[in-house]
């Protein structure tokens, strides 16, 4: 896999390169996968009870914080998407400030793909992965988003 790097290149933006084609190809599906989110099993895992047993506070939460939450999700998917529209080969240049709406939109992106495929912690660990299975391409997925997510945290 090639390296990403993520380096500033003025004090307000930086530049994201090393992409490869399967990380693209990745990237290009989030808009897919991210329309899934009201999927139940999607939904489930992206706002959960915060108190499980309590079904009147959770109720509350529900109506209280999840359409702010959802809110900052669709912004997120939106500026992401915005700049993702700039990606010309193997790099990009974005603002600085969009990384925490890059990070939030993948971290959604990988928790939409593990709960649609119920994906669990076992199976992270395979190495036996074929894309022509639905469920191992969403491992891929997951795995190759999970890189550029931990690139994007570490800057």
């Amino acid at each position: 896999m090639k390296p990403i790097r993520v380096i500033p290149v003025r004090a307000d933006r930086v530049r994201i390169s090393g992409f490869s084609p399967d990380l693209v190809f990745c990237l290009r599906r989030i808009p897919d996968i991210l329309a899934q989110r009201d999927e139940p099993a999607a939904r489930a895992r992206l706002f959960p009870d915060p108190i499980p047993g309590h079904a009147e506070d959770n109720e509350l939460w529900h109506e209280t914080v999840e359409p702010e939450l959802r809110h900052l999700f669709e912004s997120a998917e939106k500026t992401m998407l915005d700049d993702l529209a700039n990606l010309h080969g193997d790099s990009i240049v974005v603002p600085a400030a969009h990384l925490d709406a890059w990070r939030s939109a993948i971290n959604q992106t990988r928790l939409i793909l593990g709960a649609l495929h119920n994906v669990d912690e076992g199976e992270m660990q395979r190495e036996d992965l074929h894309p022509g299975n639905a469920r191992d391409l969403a491992l891929i997925q997951i795995h190759l988003l999970g890189y550029l997510l931990h690139q994007l945290t570490e800057v």
